[in-house]
């Protein structure tokens, strides 16, 4: 009897052991991914993060600058700069890859951008910036003069700055801005207020509106959102 159940004890552990091995819930956490599946859309100047599923390490790619992707641990912080798509390719130390097509869209506020006469500063600040309500706001438009402030003859050069904090943004371009069209050689300036200028080339400053003595400006820059600006023209 003693050898029948030595005999028995091997077949009866294993049997139990599939048992559980059966019961146990599939596990689907080892599977590489990203959170936001294919396609993404986000209007200009958001920020969103894709969380990446088990995925240890890994590397992220972009085909264009329309977006900015950067890691932040097992998440992936993308910000929207510019109008069109862009696709995010992450690769895992696996060799896996997942990827998104990230879409671009207008804001309601920018569709509506040349109905409203209002001067203002558009994508420089977190909110619009508009002159005429704005405590402590100094503009300038200065002729034959470029973003810098040097002497340039045919530049004309837009300055919005915060005198107390000395935060500013100027706009220059090879206009008067009185003019409908698309207009090469634009450049941003924007500064901190600690010496810290950026200054980013313009693919195109265009003017898409002039009325009642007023213009309605796009600057687009490869690697900022495009600034709007509605400008008093003088």
């Amino acid at each position: 009897m003693q050898m029948i159940r030595n005999n028995i004890a091997p077949y009866v552990l294993m049997m139990l052991t599939m048992l559980f091995a059966a019961c146990q819930p599939e596990n689907t956490y080892d599977k590489f991914a990203i959170d936001c599946g294919s396609e993404l859309t986000l209007r200009e100047n958001a920020t969103e993060l894709i969380e990446v599923i088990a995925g240890g390490n890994y590397m992220i790619e972009t085909n264009n600058s329309n977006a900015i992707c950067t890691q932040d641990g097992n998440y992936i912080r993308v910000k929207a700069i510019k109008l069109g798509t862009c696709i995010l390719t992450v690769t895992a130390e696996s060799g896996e890859q997942a990827t998104c097509t990230i879409t671009i869209e207008k804001s309601p506020a920018q569709k509506d951008f040349q109905v409203f006469s209002d001067l203002r500063v558009e994508n420089w600040k977190d909110e619009t910036i508009y002159v005429e309500k704005t405590d402590g706001l100094q503009v300038t438009c200065e002729k034959d003069t470029d973003v810098a402030g040097y002497y340039s003859p045919g530049i004309t050069t837009y300055g919005y700055c915060f005198v107390e904090s000395g935060h500013f943004c100027r706009l220059s371009a090879p206009t008067n801005f009185a003019v409908k069209g698309d207009y090469e050689g634009g450049v941003v300036a924007i500064g901190d207020g600690n010496n810290d200028t950026r200054y980013y080339i313009c693919d195109a400053v265009s003017v898409v509106k002039v009325s009642n003595g007023k213009s309605w400006v796009v600057a687009s820059m490869a690697m900022h959102a495009d600034l709007r600006f509605v400008v008093e023209l003088y």
